[in-house]
């Protein structure tokens, strides 16, 4: 009964905007960053990326993190990150790639408010990360082959959000004025 009830409240709170943060999920070189960025400036809110804050925290960059303290280390602290911005409020917020893998992620995403999922093809998402050295999960001998073996095991993770935009062939501005046209967002004159 008494979850039932909280359940009750949280959805209440859920309608009435409070926790009213976008948080941005999705693959690497989905666009989140990017997008989050845009939507934050429209917004005239805060913008805050998960992975840049770990960096900063940490005084080192995401690739030292895989290669010197591994995986699991990294995503510990994108959970524990993720929990420092739990108290945001109207704010909008890039996470890593991998933060959908832990149900604790969920929970506190839903908690902050409307969980986005920017989606595109593994062909789409493969072209615009191929290049860039700062791709752990993808300094591998078949690096396209990993993007797809990763991007098969996060899909239906990315499906779970509140509202799912495909990126593929499309502006990050175009991506960026559904995104607030789907969530209901004026951005400020």
């Amino acid at each position: 009964m008494l979850n039932q009830l909280l359940n009750a409240v949280l959805d209440l709170a859920t309608l009435i905007g409070v926790g009213s943060n976008v948080i941005f999920t999705g693959f690497m070189g989905a666009g989140k960053t990017t997008v989050g960025g845009i939507v934050a400036a429209r917004l005239g809110r805060a913008f805050h990326d998960v992975d840049v804050l770990i960096e900063k925290d940490s005084g080192m960059s995401i690739n030292d993190i895989f290669d010197r303290r591994g995986e699991a280390f990294f995503r510990d602290e994108e959970t524990r990150m993720l929990t420092r911005l739990e108290s945001a409020e109207q704010a909008v917020m890039a996470t890593g790639g991998g933060i959908v893998l832990r149900e604790e992620n969920w929970a506190i995403m839903r908690r902050m408010g409307k969980v986005v999922s920017l989606l595109a093809s593994a062909d789409v998402l493969y072209e615009r990360v191929k290049d860039l050295a700062h791709r752990p999960l993808l300094k591998v001998v078949h690096p396209k082959d990993e993007l797809v073996r990763l991007l098969g095991l996060r899909a239906p993770l990315y499906r779970k959000a509140d509202l799912l935009i495909d990126t593929d062939r499309r502006t990050p501005e175009d991506v960026a004025a559904t995104v607030l046209r789907e969530l209901g967002l004026l951005p400020k004159s």
